[in-house]
């Protein structure tokens, strides 16, 4: 049988922001444990009950999760919020393309980058969140004759990036002449996705 016990963690938190997000990943992440927190400006205590052999994996993932949530709300010196891939996807509960959303949040100037299981740009949570969403929703609103991913995620970059419905977006893809129908009257790129995208939204090198 397995034995029983309780061992206790004292994390600093700096805002009550971070205190709801780490603790709702907490509670929806760590499933072999019982976990009571006690939250104060300034500090969290969680406690944690269960079988001994669990209570390390609960407490080093909750450790983890404390350091993911603090880079993604705390710049660094030079101004780079991080946010670890897997993480991000578990708490805003939507999975996007990548390289899509890097290049959106380098064509809003958010100076992204990928390394390794992280992505550093300069914008918060709240922003590359919203920006999640959004490219969620417009991947999800492609009408049926838009056949191929790639047309999927250069349509979802230019309603992001211009703000506008697919619609829009369609129509503004036929006058730059950068999309064609096939054989089934189904709509595809006419050329690279990148040189696509340089000629819609009028990208400089």
């Amino acid at each position: 049988m397995a034995r029983w016990t309780a061992k206790e963690i004292v994390l600093n938190i700096a805002s009550s922001k971070e205190a709801i997000i780490f603790l709702e990943t907490v509670q929806k992440q760590i499933k072999n444990a019982d976990i009571f927190a006690d939250y104060y400006p300034g500090k969290i205590t969680i406690r944690f009950e269960g079988a001994k052999e669990n209570l390390q994996d609960a407490i080093e993932k909750t450790k983890q999760f404390h350091k993911f949530v603090s880079e993604m709300l705390y710049p660094d010196n030079e101004g780079y919020y991080s946010f670890d891939l897997q993480f991000l996807t578990k708490v805003t509960g939507k999975s996007v393309p990548l390289k899509t959303l890097l290049r959106i949040l380098n064509l809003k100037n958010y100076e992204a980058i990928r390394e390794e299981e992280k992505i550093h740009a300069k914008c918060d949570f709240n922003v590359i969140s919203e920006i999640i969403t959004r490219l969620d929703e417009a991947l999800s609103s492609m009408p049926y004759e838009v056949s191929t991913s790639s047309l999927r995620d250069v349509l979802a970059t230019i309603m992001i990036t211009n703000n506008i419905e697919i619609e829009k977006a369609i129509a503004e893809a036929q006058k730059k002449k950068i999309i064609s129908k096939d054989d089934l009257d189904r709509l595809i790129l006419s050329m690279e996705p990148e040189q696509a995208l340089e000629k819609c939204l009028k990208i400089t090198k």
